[in-house]
């Protein structure tokens, strides 16, 4: 078996002609590579971090303010076997409140009873923990509803949830969806219907 050169790969001499032969060893150069690669990441990093804080000092000398907030979920629980009264705004084609004792509760809300009835409503003494945020849809159809997050934005209780209804020629309906969440310290509550924001509710201090 013949060869054309045969060359040392520490020093790049060939053995056939005596000559020194420019070679380039793959793992020289993956090491040559390397540090350039962690330069041009420290370097990239320096410039972000720079540019963020010269951001934010911008935005502070201009009046604005970044505020960071977390969103956490909330545990509900949904309840059915009631009708709105009809002393709630009845003229009112969509009404949302929040209720946060039994008798703010039973003003707006009544027990409806039926045959074989196995409605899931509010425990007794539910207003001791908890309290309840509602909607109402009225008209000639019924609504039904689905729940899709309740959370906590700062002081806001964010209520996102769908809605969907059947219309009726003969009868007028007022379709509540009643949600028992835990007390907090909320300010604030945002009802969240098919993506779209309908309503804020602000909070007065619960009575002591």
């Amino acid at each position: 078996m013949a060869y054309d050169t045969v060359i040392c790969m520490n020093c790049g001499w060939d053995l056939r002609t005596n000559k020194q032969v420019k070679t380039r060893s793959s793992l020289k150069g993956i090491f040559r590579v390397i540090p350039r690669a962690i330069g041009l990441i420290l370097v990239l990093g320096v410039l972000a971090w720079a540019w963020s804080r010269w951001h934010q000092d911008i935005l502070k000398a201009t009046g604005f303010e970044i505020v960071r907030t977390t969103t956490n979920s909330i545990p509900f629980d949904i309840h059915d076997g009631y009708f709105a009264s009809n002393k709630f705004e009845p003229k009112a084609k969509t009404s949302f409140v929040v209720l946060r004792d039994q008798k703010a509760f039973d003003e707006v809300f009544g027990v409806a009873m039926v045959m074989n009835d196995k409605s899931h409503r509010l425990p007794p003494d539910s207003f001791t923990e908890k309290m309840v945020v509602a909607a109402v849809h009225r008209g000639k159809a019924v609504w039904g509803y689905r729940v899709e997050s309740i959370v906590t934005e700062g002081k806001t209780l964010i209520v996102k949830y769908t809605s969907w209804s059947k219309p009726s020629e003969t009868a007028e309906y007022a379709c509540p969806l009643i949600i028992s969440v835990p007390q907090g310290d909320y300010a604030t509550v945002q009802f969240v219907e098919n993506r779209k924001a309908v309503k804020k509710l602000e909070l007065a201090e619960p009575a002591t």
